[in-house]
């Protein structure tokens, strides 16, 4: 299978490679605005995958067939790719991938960002809250009906605040998703036992109209990790007008965990 992966490289950056991983009906494209050339500028060599069916990677015709193993192998082939082992970022669906792949093959990351991301008891309890309160933007986002769907997924995905133009070429780029894979995400993702040491940093937003603040506290009860909640970003928090401030988060994460170990200096008598 032939997978997209788009590279904005750093020069002679000891920095982790940083593998980025889209959500449903994206691509690659999504970190290609903004993402990719900051986080090559600071110094992290980038890498943005397609997953099979979206973007440019092959199988869009067999889109329904795809599941969440699938996926999860197109992430752990693209890792194989990296010469060092890679900072996952994953945006909703590409957050419930990156779990998957922390807890099959912790000892082959670097460190995990979960931007927006099913949580990891799956998103069931998020899709009836949709189906209940928000009808016409649940059948969008997961059946992509045609009927208006401008209107109803710039509002799922993008903020107000984003100029018409670009938001409507967003809309352009966006696809069906698996429905294989979409109901396997209402599903438990990881055992709900996992314990991982692999260095975590869970983003969230008030504004999120999929993934509610309620829903990226318990996520992060569940890791035992604070999560960082933002007061008005969009689920697409890469494509938000303010999406540096979510990139300054990350940055600073990424520096945490780029740190040397510290030495104790011993002091002869």
């Amino acid at each position: 299978m032939k997978l997209e992966i788009i590279e904005y490289l750093s020069k002679d950056s000891k920095a982790p490679p940083l593998l980025f991983i889209h959500g449903a009906s994206h691509g690659a494209w999504c970190w290609r605005e903004n993402f990719l050339p900051y986080f090559s500028s600071k110094g992290f060599s980038s890498y943005a995958l397609s997953l099979r069916g979206h973007g440019e990677s092959e199988g869009r015709e067999r889109i329904h067939s795809f599941s969440l193993n699938d996926y999860v192998n197109d992430v752990h082939e693209a890792m194989l790719l990296l010469k060092d082992k890679p900072v996952l970022i994953g945006h909703s669906m590409g957050g419930a991938v990156a779990q998957r792949i922390l807890y099959l093959y912790p000892d082959k990351i670097k460190a995990a960002v979960l931007m927006a991301s099913i949580p990891p008891n799956g998103m069931m309890k998020d899709v009836l809250r949709l189906m209940f309160t928000n009808f016409m933007q649940y059948i969008q986002l997961f059946f992509f009906s045609k009927k208006n769907y401008q209107n109803i997924l710039s509002k799922v995905f993008f903020s107000d605040d984003l100029p018409v133009k670009k938001r409507n070429e967003f809309i352009n780029f966006l696809q069906p998703e698996s429905n294989k894979a979409l109901k396997e995400f209402t599903k438990q993702i990881v055992p709900k036992s996992i314990n991982t040491k692999v260095p975590m940093l869970i983003l969230g937003s008030k504004k999120d109209y999929i993934f509610p603040e309620k829903t990226i506290i318990n996520f992060g009860k569940k890791y035992k990790i604070e999560p960082i909640i933002f007061s008005n970003i969009s689920h697409d928090m890469m494509l938000d007008p303010n999406w540096k401030t979510v990139a300054e988060q990350i940055v600073i994460f990424l520096n945490e965990i780029s740190k040397p170990p510290c030495t104790k200096v011993h002091n002869p008598l």
